[in-house]
């Protein structure tokens, strides 16, 4: 038997922007490679290809910018429509919020509004439409309702008893809980 089948051979792969040798790291999404002459030089490189991508089945539709096969696909955050032919095109399916559904002014930014979204696991939480600008979010979807202390119109609703509600004011600075007795019709 031939010893050099068994015989270590270590492969060195080297930045291509400055030629330093390159280091396996691992990061919250796995693995890559980076170069050791970091901070001096930022050169970094999936091990992953185009990370955790799996392509469940396609779909009947088209893709409306380049005609490809719509497929169904599971990324990094959670199931999506994309088209079958990125990344020369990057359409996906963005699901919209409905006509009739309530916008909320954002408290934070005052420019935006709270909008309802998906998290990664498919939950619906309320979000600010300038993100990543403004950050503000909320996980139930708040009310109409004027805080006493600092006057804020929206509000959190935590308990709802027969014959009063427990609001929270969503201002981070307030957060002040309010009762209002449930109006009798």
């Amino acid at each position: 038997m031939s010893h050099a089948l068994f015989t270590p051979k270590k492969l060195e792969e080297h930045c291509p922007k400055c030629g330093h040798l390159l280091q396996i790291k691992q990061g919250k999404t796995g693995k890559f490679l980076a170069c050791s002459a970091y901070p001096a030089c930022t050169f970094i490189k999936s091990l992953h290809g185009q990370g955790s991508l799996q392509v469940m089945k396609d779909l009947p539709q088209n893709c409306p910018e380049c005609e490809g096969i719509l497929q169904l696909k599971r990324g990094q955050f959670g199931i999506f429509i994309g088209c079958s032919n990125y990344p020369q095109c990057h359409y996906i399916v963005q699901e919209k919020v409905a006509k009739n559904e309530k916008k909320y002014p954002c408290p934070a930014c005052k420019k935006g509004h709270l909008i309802p979204c998906r998290n990664r696991s498919g939950k619906i939480f309320y979000g600010c439409d300038q993100y990543p600008k403004c950050k503000m979010t909320l996980a139930q979807e708040p009310v109409e309702k004027t805080c006493p202390l600092c006057h804020g119109k929206l509000a959190l609703l935590k308990k709802d008893s027969a014959e009063k509600q427990l609001f929270c004011c969503i201002n981070k600075h307030c957060q002040h809980e309010f009762s209002l007795k449930k109006e009798t019709q």
